[in-house]
């Protein structure tokens, strides 16, 4: 799949690859989600893994990260970028539900 010696430019192929996966892994979620094949929690847990096997193949298809041949400085901005964006989304969580808790303590908690 990969031409050793001209990487992934040269043809279309993983582009088409990464496409059609990532449309059949879509259109999976949707099925499952619009016929209520499984129940609540499998639900859940069904399509965040969806999600994320739909990321990597479009990390590895579509940007071509750790396909180098040193991914050292990619995979690296990666992973920061990832960890940036937990701690962000995370702390938000956080901070909103000590505000909840805080600011509203007579609402049933």
């Amino acid at each position: 799949m990969i031409d050793q010696h001209h990487g992934w430019n040269v043809s279309l192929k993983p582009v088409w690859i990464g496409f059609i996966l990532s449309l059949v892994l879509v259109f999976a979620a949707y099925r499952i989600v619009d016929h209520y094949h499984l129940k609540h929690e499998l639900l859940m847990t069904t399509i965040v893994l969806i999600g994320c096997v739909t990321a990597i193949i479009q990390l590895i298809f579509f940007l071509h990260l750790g396909l180098e041949e040193k991914p050292r400085w990619n995979l690296l901005m990666f992973v920061f970028g990832v960890v940036l964006i937990i701690v962000l989304i995370g702390g938000s969580l956080w901070i909103m539900n000590n505000l909840n808790y805080n600011v509203m303590p007579n609402m049933g908690h």
